[in-house]
């Protein structure tokens, strides 16, 4: 038996063996007294899962998915859902307590009203039956295992996705062919559309798919090029090969505080780092004089220049289709930079990033991010040790349910 502690970014909880060895504890919360089933063990470290809970959590209650534990998509569904918030506050503050990053005593946590079925964007893998693709099934992967899931429903992802599902299984089954190894869907058109793209390409058959379409519920239809979502009266174009927050509810959190951050911009040059698509970028232009936006996914900076056009903001939206620490002082080169939003995937900013920043960064930079301790790491190097102060820090969760969350930090250069 082992007496659970601290919970760590990945969702186990810290615990000691009788010998004083570390283990990792799936399923557990911290406080509490559980009988924990060694896994595996990777370096110094054992990975556990409770077997038995000796002295249950307040804070504990049943998973509604029949699929929990087993499938690795959500860990925390074990826990009630204002004390998931409380610890994923307490996950960033660790994160920044380990760099010496001075942060605001008080730290903003944005919850969901309804945790549920908020993913519009997931990747089901391919999972053949007993019958080989004839009895093929969807799913995911299995918690820390490359074996796979199949699963009838998952209960944080959007209806239109999950709607999809029993039409998907009939397509593959009657066309998919053995290399097929995974779905990747995307919700659109407020809900009334899933972009479709089988991984590889060419191992689903086109009319498997069409004649799997007509069976879909009413209201309810796909695409296999592109689909659409809308933000702010803006129409945004999305391929399966571009970036989205996945969860558009509180995407209008996050980009709203991330606006809300950047503060008056009339006049204004701003640099959308890690841009995308554009769909941060269009609402910057709505005041902003111009926006630079670095993106090195051309597919991405081509829809990104599509989606300006669309919506009128050309003349105030330009892309540099290179990777960002190229870009920035491509950018400085030619005018003056006001303030720099960068949004880097989940490893962070490159070094020489954050090095220009240091050096040469703007007066105020909002950094959106979605790993606490990457996000520390180069916050580290900017406040803790560099020119900029974190003014304010909030935590958004963009991902109930599961280990994940998301951060926007402002950051003011000292005089």
């Amino acid at each position: 038996m082992v007496r659970c502690q601290a919970m760590v970014h990945g969702g186990a909880c810290l615990a000691h063996l009788d010998g004083g060895e570390t283990i990792l504890v799936d399923g557990a919360i911290p406080g509490e007294l559980v009988r924990a089933r060694l896994t595996h063990r990777r370096g110094g470290t054992w990975f556990a899962a409770v077997d038995e809970v000796i002295e249950a959590s307040p804070h504990r209650t049943a998973p509604p998915c029949p699929y929990v534990p087993e499938c690795g998509g959500c860990q925390l569904q074990h826990i009630d859902y204002a004390h998931q918030l409380e610890l994923k506050r307490g996950i960033v503050l660790d994160a920044m307590r380990r760099q010496s990053v001075p942060v605001p005593d008080h730290l903003p946590m944005h919850g969901m009203d309804d945790p549920w079925r908020y993913r519009w964007r997931g990747e089901f893998h391919v999972i053949a039956g007993t019958e080989g693709m004839a009895a093929a099934g969807l799913g995911f992967k299995r918690a820390h295992s490359w074996s796979t899931i199949a699963v009838d429903d998952c209960l944080i992802h959007h209806r239109a996705i999950a709607g999809s599902l029993p039409a998907l299984r009939q397509a593959v089954r009657r066309g998919g062919a053995a290399g097929l190894t995974a779905l990747h869907l995307t919700a659109g058109e407020d809900g009334s559309e899933v972009l479709v793209k089988p991984r590889p390409a060419r191992q689903l058959d086109a009319s498997a798919v069409d004649a799997a379409a007509t069976t879909l519920p009413d209201g309810l239809r796909w695409n296999t090029d592109s689909t659409t979502l809308r933000w702010r009266g803006n129409t945004i174009r999305v391929r399966a090969e571009t970036f989205i927050q996945v969860n558009q509810a509180q995407m209008e959190v996050l980009y709203g505080l991330a606006l809300g951050r950047l503060g008056d911009l009339r006049g204004a040059r701003v640099v959308d780092a890690y841009a995308g698509i554009g769909m941060l970028s269009l609402a910057i232009a709505e005041t902003a004089a111009e926006v630079v936006c670095i993106e090195e996914n051309r597919i991405a900076a081509r829809l990104g220049m599509l989606n300006a056009e669309m919506n009128r903001a050309a003349a105030r939206v330009r892309y540099l289709a290179v990777p960002v620490e190229e870009g920035l002082p491509v950018a400085a080169a030619q005018g003056r930079i006001d303030a720099v939003v960068i949004d880097p995937p989940r490893a962070g900013c490159a070094g020489s990033v954050v090095g220009w920043l240091a050096l040469a960064g703007p007066p105020r930079v909002v950094y959106v991010s979605c790993d606490p301790a990457t996000m520390a790491r180069d916050l580290h190097i900017l406040a803790a040790s560099g020119p900029y102060a974190v003014e304010e820090l909030d935590v958004v969760d963009m991902f109930p349910q599961t280990h994940h969350v998301e951060m926007v930090a402002s950051l003011r250069r000292r005089e």
